[in-house]
Order: C-alpha cells, then structure tokens, then sequence
C-alpha cells in the first residue's frame, strides 16, 4: 500500500510539473509574440546600405552587420509552392524574410550581397576567409551560434526590451527540458517496486492446508 501511494505521489509531481511547464511555455509564445517587430519593408538606400523599415522604425543595415544566413524551404498550406524562409542575423537583431514577402527581392538582393553561392546556412568566419582546413564546419557553425545568441531579437526591438527577449527564450528552453525530462518520468516510470517476500504467503498456505487436515478429522 505505501509503495502504490508513493507510485501515485509521483505521478502527481511529475503530472503537476508538466502541466506547468505547458503553461509557462505558452506563456512564452505569447509573450515572444508581443514583443515581436514586424518588417513593412526593406529599401537599398546605398551600395552596401539597406534600411529595413520596421513598426519602430527604420534601422540601417550594412553588410559588415550581417553575422548569419539560414535558408529553409517549405510548402505554402494552400497552392503548395514552394517557399523559401530567410532569417538574417545581423548585429542589430535578427529579420525574416519571406518569398511570398513584397520586398523579398530587396531582402535577397541583401542577402545575395554576402552570399552570391545561395549557402544553406552562411556564416560570418567564411567571409573572413577561413578555410575548411583550419576549422571543421561544425565548430565554425557552433561558435557562430554563441555569437548570434545575444542578437536573437527582432530587429527594431528597443535595446530596452532585447534583455527581456532573451530571458523569456531562456526560461522557455529550460521549461521544454524540466517538462520534458517530467514527461519522460510520468510516460516511463521507474516503479521501484520491492518483491513481497514469499514467507507470509506460504504461512498461509500452511494454515489453510492444516485447517483443511482439521475439518476431515472432525467429519470423519
């Protein structure tokens, strides 16, 4: 009996953990989608020179701003064309663009500007000219991210609130490991049970069976 409560115990903590965790996650979205910037608009103003008009403004963005390139593709939900999604780091935030975008041909002619190879994944240290040989692809791309991570905020987010931006992605990436470190107790749990000893079982085994030799002596 102390061993099923301890079970139930559990799987209330670990139940309790998890839901939090959801909230706290979503909570996070929502938050992230508050603080978002949207980007109206990317014009060329000069050679190298590109403002990217945002709902807080414009921002300048130079070629030696940028830090990263990510190319994906996708479908769109309805017409199923393909789609291509940019998310350009830059020194002051981060911008997404879209082939389905108005100013896309701006946004590719920027990022053209960089990387005319159309690279997957375009990196800052390539454009410095270091060669494969000196550094593997996998410590380029890992120091690259740790130096993308303190600009992960929409680019026009005031300096004021990029702190907050990255607290908020903090907490949500530990949320997702407590939660799912929880989920994977509550789903597998490790059930501790110690074996009964067998003693009590075979006592009365012994009792029933002597009971039994009792009863035919009396009816006999």
């Amino acid at each position: 009996m102390l061993i099923r409560e301890r079970q139930i115990d559990r799987e209330r903590i670990t139940g309790a953990i998890v839901l939090i965790s959801i909230v706290v996650i979503l909570l996070s979205i929502v938050s992230i989608r508050f603080l978002d910037v949207k980007v109206s608009n990317v014009e060329l103003v000069d050679r190298g020179l590109y403002t990217v008009i945002t709902e807080k403004g414009p921002i300048n963005v130079g070629l030696d701003d940028i830090l990263r390139i990510e190319r994906t593709y996708t479908k769109a939900a309805i017409t199923g064309a393909p789609v291509e999604l940019d998310r350009i780091y830059t020194t002051k935030g981060f911008i997404y663009l879209s082939s389905l975008d108005p100013f896309y041909e701006t946004g590719r002619q920027l990022i053209n500007s960089v990387d005319p190879d159309g690279k997957p994944v375009w990196i800052l240290s390539n454009k410095n000219g270091t060669t494969g040989s000196e550094r593997t692809s996998n410590q380029l791309l890992n120091d690259n991210l740790r130096t993308v991570q303190p600009f992960n905020y929409a680019i026009g987010t005031p300096s004021k609130l990029a702190s907050l931006v990255s607290a908020v992605l903090s907490l949500q990436y530990l949320t997702l490991a407590i939660g799912g470190m929880a989920l994977v107790i509550l789903i597998f749990p490790m059930r501790l049970v110690t074996p009964m000893p067998s003693q009590p079982f075979m006592q009365e085994d012994l009792e029933y069976s002597s009971s039994e030799e009792g009863l035919g002596a009396v009816a006999k």
